[in-house]
């Protein structure tokens, strides 16, 4: 499928709604576990390697791919079966990442204003309502995002000034309570949320011009920015003990926001910005997942998008039926595939070094010779 080529700004809306999901509110549970009140130092410490990762392996990459699709560009420099296999373990990561969006937001939504509904029903509908939006093309999802993005953005700042009078930035301190340790082991989850920038590697060939490396300096500081939000905002409103415990600390904090003496639980607004987020980060997996997929070219458009709805409806009825093992297995992603996508992207840096060889080079190489005879 063609599609029409979308500039930077879409391109950077998709990823702070799409990553920025995993770092305002997925994470927030997690890095509060580990560090407890240090828990925002733990995103200042994933900087000192994100950053370096951005500026120079991600970058590099985007560089030099020049908007050509990733599988033809891996195809060109290295040997079939490790392209392949260095795509699939991306297309997994994906594959994972869709699915712990599905699950976690179904079971969000089932356990907060949808008790009733059974939440594989969620999930169902709310899958469907996904692969339309992948089916209808990656521009799509890039200017909804930009429609998107800045509401969720006004509603971010409005939770964040309206909790003001309930906060108490002592609960920060003493600062290092538990030691360093908690705060490395913690910063692993963070470079975990900022590693899905690879995904930069397969929308890229769709963009009119390239990212800079201030682009993607500035992209992490914003992402950083809404993460470091929530937690800090969670120990200074409920305290480190209380906080800890919370399953969603960004829901939670919309529950204390009211509007003058008559108006209260505005708690919806938390919904919007969830169901944003998450529509963006599953349709942007999907939407990847249907392009560079072993079955992307079936004449009928309709069969890959219908087999990858039944590979996550599967086993999201199962991963919502065992949240307690669904949990364990959601603490291990963020552990290990952060850090596998992490060395992935170093190595599609590497093959860059490596001259390209295929049709391209016969081609220079005829066409040097033809101009040999002439001289």
């Amino acid at each position: 499928m063609i599609i029409k080529p979308f500039g930077r700004l879409p391109a950077i809306a998709i990823m702070c709604l799409s990553v920025g999901l995993i770092n305002h509110v997925l994470a927030g549970p997690l890095l509060l576990d580990v560090a407890f009140r240090d828990s925002w130092m733990s995103v200042l410490a994933a900087l000192l390697f994100i950053l370096p990762w951005l500026a120079i392996p991600l970058y590099g990459v985007l560089k030099k791919m020049n908007r050509m699709p990733i599988d033809k560009w891996l195809l060109q420099r290295l040997h079939p079966a490790i392209a392949w296999a260095l795509l699939g373990c991306f297309l997994l990561i994906l594959f994972i990442i869709a699915l712990s969006t599905l699950i976690i937001t179904s079971s969000w939504t089932a356990t907060t204003y949808l008790p009733n509904t059974p939440p594989i029903v969620i999930a169902a509908v709310f899958l469907a309502l996904c692969l339309f939006a992948s089916v209808s093309g990656l521009r799509t999802i890039a200017y909804t995002s930009c429609i998107l993005l800045p509401l969720v953005v006004l509603l971010g700042d409005f939770v964040m000034s309206a909790n003001m009078p309930h906060k108490d930035y002592r609960y920060l301190l003493p600062m290092l309570e538990r030691g360093v340790r908690p705060v490395i082991q913690a910063s692993l989850t963070s470079v975990t949320a900022f590693s899905e920038l690879f995904v930069l590697l397969f929308i890229q060939h769709h963009m009119k011009r390239t990212l800079t490396r201030t682009n993607l300096v500035l992209l992490a500081l914003f992402l950083a920015l809404i993460s470091i939000g929530p937690v800090i905002g969670a120990v200074a409103e409920f305290g480190p003990i209380e906080a800890e415990k919370m399953r969603y600390p960004a829901f939670t904090q919309w529950r204390l926001v009211s509007i003058g003496r008559y108006f209260e639980h505005v708690d919806f607004f938390a919904v919007f910005q969830w169901l944003a987020g998450a529509l963006i980060r599953l349709s942007l997996c999907l939407q990847i997942l249907e392009e560079f997929g072993p079955l992307r070219r079936l004449k009928r458009n309709w069969i890959f998008p219908s087999l990858l709805g039944v590979l996550l409806i599967v086993p999201t009825y199962f991963g919502l039926n065992n949240m307690m093992t669904y949990r364990d297995l959601l603490k291990w992603h963020f552990e290990k595939v952060g850090l596998i996508a992490f060395g992935l992207v170093v190595l599609v840096w590497a093959a860059g070094f490596l001259k390209a060889r295929g049709k391209g080079g016969k081609k220079r190489r005829h066409s040097g010779t033809e101009e040999g005879m002439k001289g």
